[in-house]
């Protein structure tokens, strides 16, 4: 798949011989990932400002975050094909600039309609460079450095989030809510600056292959009309109209998009990828933590300016302790546990994120942020840290070589799917309660213990049940 380079040369896919070229990669991929990550969450402390200014309910100003995870996760799978067809380089960089010009549409936004548009074209872009990136993770580099790259790539991922809060936090407090969106700008030029000097514009080999446009077309559909209708019955309830029409027309999309993807010589989704047990329970579970966490950085965040009274900046660094349990997790615990099996390891922190997300349950007006929010924090972050390394290696060190980049592509599309979906779902809670957000955000932890539940469920089913043995080795339990 590669082709003859000279040594120290990266251009056209071998891995790079000198340290100095092997940290510029890094930090072009790595980089980008990151301010993807960042773009996810970045604007969710500026959430309640945002939608003061624009004068938008919460179910509103949801669809802030909802469009960039609309897109994003529509278009992983159809991205991840066109870097194979394509080349990875050219896809990765023109998902970089494509975030660059929409946050900069997103940014100068004069209303909600244009900065909606900037977000869902922020997660168009997003969704081009994210599997590109990860596939020249696996293209670029071999043996022990590449091992060191998933590593930091996946402490990256994790980090993402709670720093975009911690940033988002930091930047409205300084100027206000575009500046979450505007600062996108110069980080994207010198990521793509970075790229071109130590990636080149030469691409590994290609081969002829369909992109699979309708069934992207499909799938894209299919999550906005499910998406949209659980906003609507958040909002108006079940038995609205528009709710059940848009959840019909999500159903009858979904059962197109199998019979299309059937047919097609080269499915965009090909059914194989999910054939072992391992990487079916991953994926699934991988779905359910991020629908937990997703709405847990969102909510929380509402709780803590609209009952306990933080500005931004102080949400944003209420949130920073989550961060730093992840990163003490990823980079210091996972060493001292690297002996234990990645399915033991992946069961064990759900069961710890879950142990923080009970005690969020007991939350309500009365309770204050270093009793009712700070343990829990902390225990989430410990928690997620021990198992998105391994539920990602398990994906990624299972899929048959030839499904390599559409395991990366679906992989960021069960987390970004997932949190678009655990995001209209807890919004169901929020918003019918009673007592308002002080007596209703105890609720969506109970529904987030829920789905984490169900999530450990899927893990033992798929990976302990009788005849789930005999996986590749690199899932060993």
């Amino acid at each position: 798949m590669t082709t003859e380079s000279a040594p120290g040369d990266v251009s056209a896919g071998a891995p790079p011989r000198a340290g100095r070229a092997w940290a510029l990669v890094l930090a072009a991929i790595v980089g980008a990932e990151f301010m993807l990550q960042l773009d996810g969450t970045i604007v969710n402390v500026a959430l309640p400002t945002l939608q003061s200014d624009l004068h938008l309910s919460v179910a509103g100003g949801s669809w802030v975050p909802n469009g960039f995870f609309l897109a994003f996760g529509g278009l992983l799978l159809f991205a991840g094909r066109l870097g194979d067809v394509l080349g990875h380089r050219r896809v990765f960089l023109s998902g970089v600039g494509l975030v660059v010009v929409a946050s900069l549409v997103a940014g100068l936004a004069p209303n909600v309609e244009v900065l909606l548009a900037g977000r869902i074209l922020q997660g168009a872009g997003a969704a081009i460079a994210g599997p590109t990136g990860l596939a020249l993770l696996a293209i670029v580099f071999e043996g022990e450095r590449q091992q060191r790259a998933f590593g930091l790539y996946s402490t990256v991922t994790g980090l993402g989030a709670s720093a975009g809060m911690v940033l988002g936090g930091v930047l409205t407090w300084a100027g206000d809510w575009r500046w979450s969106l505007l600062v996108n700008v110069p980080i994207g030029l010198v990521i793509i600056a970075v790229a071109v000097r130590a990636l080149g514009l030469r691409d590994e080999a290609t081969r002829r292959r369909p992109l699979g446009l309708p069934s992207a077309l499909l799938s894209t559909a299919t999550l906005a009309a499910a998406v949209y209708g659980l906003v609507h019955a958040a909002e108006n309830g079940w038995g609205d109209r528009w709710t059940l029409t848009a959840l019909g027309a999500a159903v009858v999309l979904a059962v197109v998009l199998l019979l299309v993807d059937r047919r097609a010589d080269e499915p965009l989704l090909p059914l194989a990828l999910f054939s072992g047990r391992d990487r079916a329970g991953a994926f699934l579970a991988l779905l359910l933590l991020a629908a937990v966490l997703t709405s847990f950085l969102i909510y929380l965040v509402q709780y803590l300016q609209g009952v306990l009274h933080l500005n931004a900046l102080q949400s944003g660094l209420a949130i920073l302790p989550f961060g730093l349990a992840l990163l003490v997790s990823t980079q210091i615990l996972t060493k001292h546990i690297a002996a234990i099996g990645l399915k033991t390891r992946a069961v064990a922190g759900l069961v710890v994120v879950l142990a923080g997300v009970a005690w969020l349950t007991r939350l309500d007006g009365g309770s204050t942020y270093a009793g009712g929010v700070l343990p829990a924090l902390v225990v989430m972050g410990l928690g997620v840290g021990v198992a998105i390394i391994p539920f990602n290696m398990i994906v990624l060190t299972t899929a048959p070589q030839e499904y390599a980049g559409v395991a990366a592509g679906v992989l960021q599309t069960a987390l970004t799917i997932g949190g678009s979906l655990g995001l209209a779902a807890m919004l169901i809670p929020l918003t019918q309660g009673t007592g308002g957000l002080a007596g209703s955000i105890s609720s969506v932890f109970v529904w987030a213990c829920g789905a984490l539940v169900i999530a450990l469920l899927v893990a033992l089913v798929f990976w302990y049940r009788p005849g789930a043995r005999g996986a590749a080795p690199a899932a060993r339990g």
